[in-house]
């Protein structure tokens, strides 16, 4: 039940306790003074005298009025008190039915992948009230872990909804999209869209390759998560803003990869702002000195429990607790790497491409000449993608994806635009001259000389464009 009603349910008990205290009070000044000048009249004048016999009665018949009333309201008032009562018990059943289902939204067997070695989590969450505004949910899919934490702004049920909207806005949209940036994206979209109310949720959403140990994040105003390697240090994080606030916002995405027995611990801000009976906060450098040791998920989430509980004492919760760890002990070398990134359908961010092909050129020692190659048949792509998929004037994202073997390098890029299939144009015949050759189809030209193989599908409403180089 919420802090509000029970101030009502406090304020009319106090009512109805002072009502009968102030009647109790009065009928006994009146019987009092009735056994005094019944006294005055038998010993100081004579007990036949005409005034006694009067006010005595008229003292006992007010005496008996103000009981009876006292008896009816204190019988009306106790049917108010137990209607009150009664709503409160509903309100609290009501309040129970609502935690469960809050709860039924969030994984709750640990360790949920028993069968396999190369993934270690566990979470919980501690909601403030019956029922809270955190979250934290997570499901594999294609050999990746999608993962999220959430803090909604405010409170009690309006946060436990915009909650219950987040989670499932999550699941729905990372079943069809890979990229965090992507989904963070349209996760604000739709949240903006509807927020009547100005709630918020600051949110961190990650995918992590449980092959490759590579990790493509998306923060939205959140807490920064803790990484645990040799050292532990906070991931580095774009801030962006978080979800529901501005519709057409910019998200970055960001990337590292994780390697045997590296762990992320995620958390909400009733962590670092967690109080004691002083005011003090447990803070930042306590949550870090907390994550001793190498230690499994649960034993970790255990120890951080216990801190939090030592620090605070008897002081009341404040806020909700949520937190999520994340252990990867994948001792098996990867047959691969990945390297992503993800822009606007802006010509303007071309030039971001050429980063991407210098970084890969470097990790695999790749000469001058064919990283300029690469980068031709990249821009050209991307290109052709800016200038066709979207209609002019609308924003769009185009998603490029490095995959790097031993032998091989893909490049993958995919966007959401209306479907367009640069592989269906034919080949240009550069044996004509400019005035006879027709308009277009060199790009794809250039793609195909350079690449050892182009490839074009349609899935999930994305143009997926594959073009892979042999090395």
């Amino acid at each position: 039940m919420g802090q509000k009603e029970d101030n009502l349910f406090n304020k009319a008990r106090r009512s109805l306790q002072v009502r009968l205290s102030l009647v109790l009070l009065i009928v006994v000044a009146i019987v009092f003074t009735g056994v005094g000048l019944m006294q005055y009249f038998y010993f100081m004048k004579e007990a036949s005298h005409p005034l006694a016999a009067p006010v005595f009665i008229g003292l006992l018949i007010i005496g008996l009025v103000l009981v009876v009333q006292l008896m009816i309201r204190s019988t009306r008032n106790m049917k108010q008190l137990g209607a009150i009562i009664a709503v409160k018990e509903r309100m609290e059943n009501e309040l129970e039915i609502a935690r469960g289902i809050q709860m039924s939204m969030i994984p709750k067997i640990f360790p949920p992948y028993p069968e396999r070695s190369d993934i270690d989590i566990y979470a919980s969450i501690m909601p403030a009230k019956e029922v809270g505004g955190d979250l934290f949910d997570f499901f594999i899919q294609d050999e990746k872990i999608y993962f999220c934490i959430g803090d909604v702004s405010g409170k009690g049920v309006p946060a436990s909804l915009v909650m219950a909207v987040t989670r499932s806005l999550f699941r729905t949209v990372a079943a069809h999209e890979k990229s965090p940036g992507r989904i963070v994206t349209a996760m604000n979209k739709s949240m903006s869209d509807m927020n009547e109310s100005n709630m918020f949720v600051t949110f961190f959403c990650g995918v992590l390759h449980l092959k490759t140990g590579h990790m493509r994040y998306c923060n939205a105003g959140h807490n920064a998560p803790v990484l645990l390697n040799t050292t532990k240090s906070l991931l580095p994080v774009v801030s962006n803003v978080p979800l529901g606030i501005v519709p057409g916002a910019t998200f970055s995405e960001q990337e590292t990869d994780l390697r045997y027995d590296d762990a992320l611990f995620l958390y909400t801000d009733g962590i670092t702002e967690a109080e004691n009976s002083a005011q003090e906060m447990f803070g930042e450098k306590r949550m870090l000195g907390a994550l001793s040791g190498l230690k499994g998920s649960k034993a970790h989430l255990e120890e951080m429990q216990q801190a939090v509980s030592s620090f605070v004492g008897d002081a009341p919760q404040s806020d909700d607790i949520t937190m999520l760890f994340i252990h990867y002990v994948n001792d098996v070398k990867p047959d691969e790497a990945e390297r992503h990134l993800l822009i606007h359908n802006d010509i303007q961010q071309i030039p971001q491409l050429a980063g991407l092909v210098e970084t890969i050129a470097q990790e695999k020692k790749l000469d001058h000449s064919l990283s300029l190659s690469l980068n031709l048949a990249l821009e050209e792509a991307v290109t052709n993608v800016i200038m066709y998929a979207y209609p002019e004037g609308t924003d769009g994202l185009v998603d490029i994806e490095a995959i790097i073997r031993e032998d091989s390098l893909s490049l993958v890029v995919s966007d959401s635009g209306q479907p367009f299939d640069p592989t269906a144009e034919p080949d240009t015949d550069i044996t004509l001259g400019v005035e006879e050759r027709k308009i277009g189809g060199l790009g794809i030209y250039l793609v195909r000389s350079i690449m050892d193989s182009v490839s074009y599908e349609r899935t999930d409403g994305k143009n997926i464009l594959t073009m892979t180089k042999k090395l």
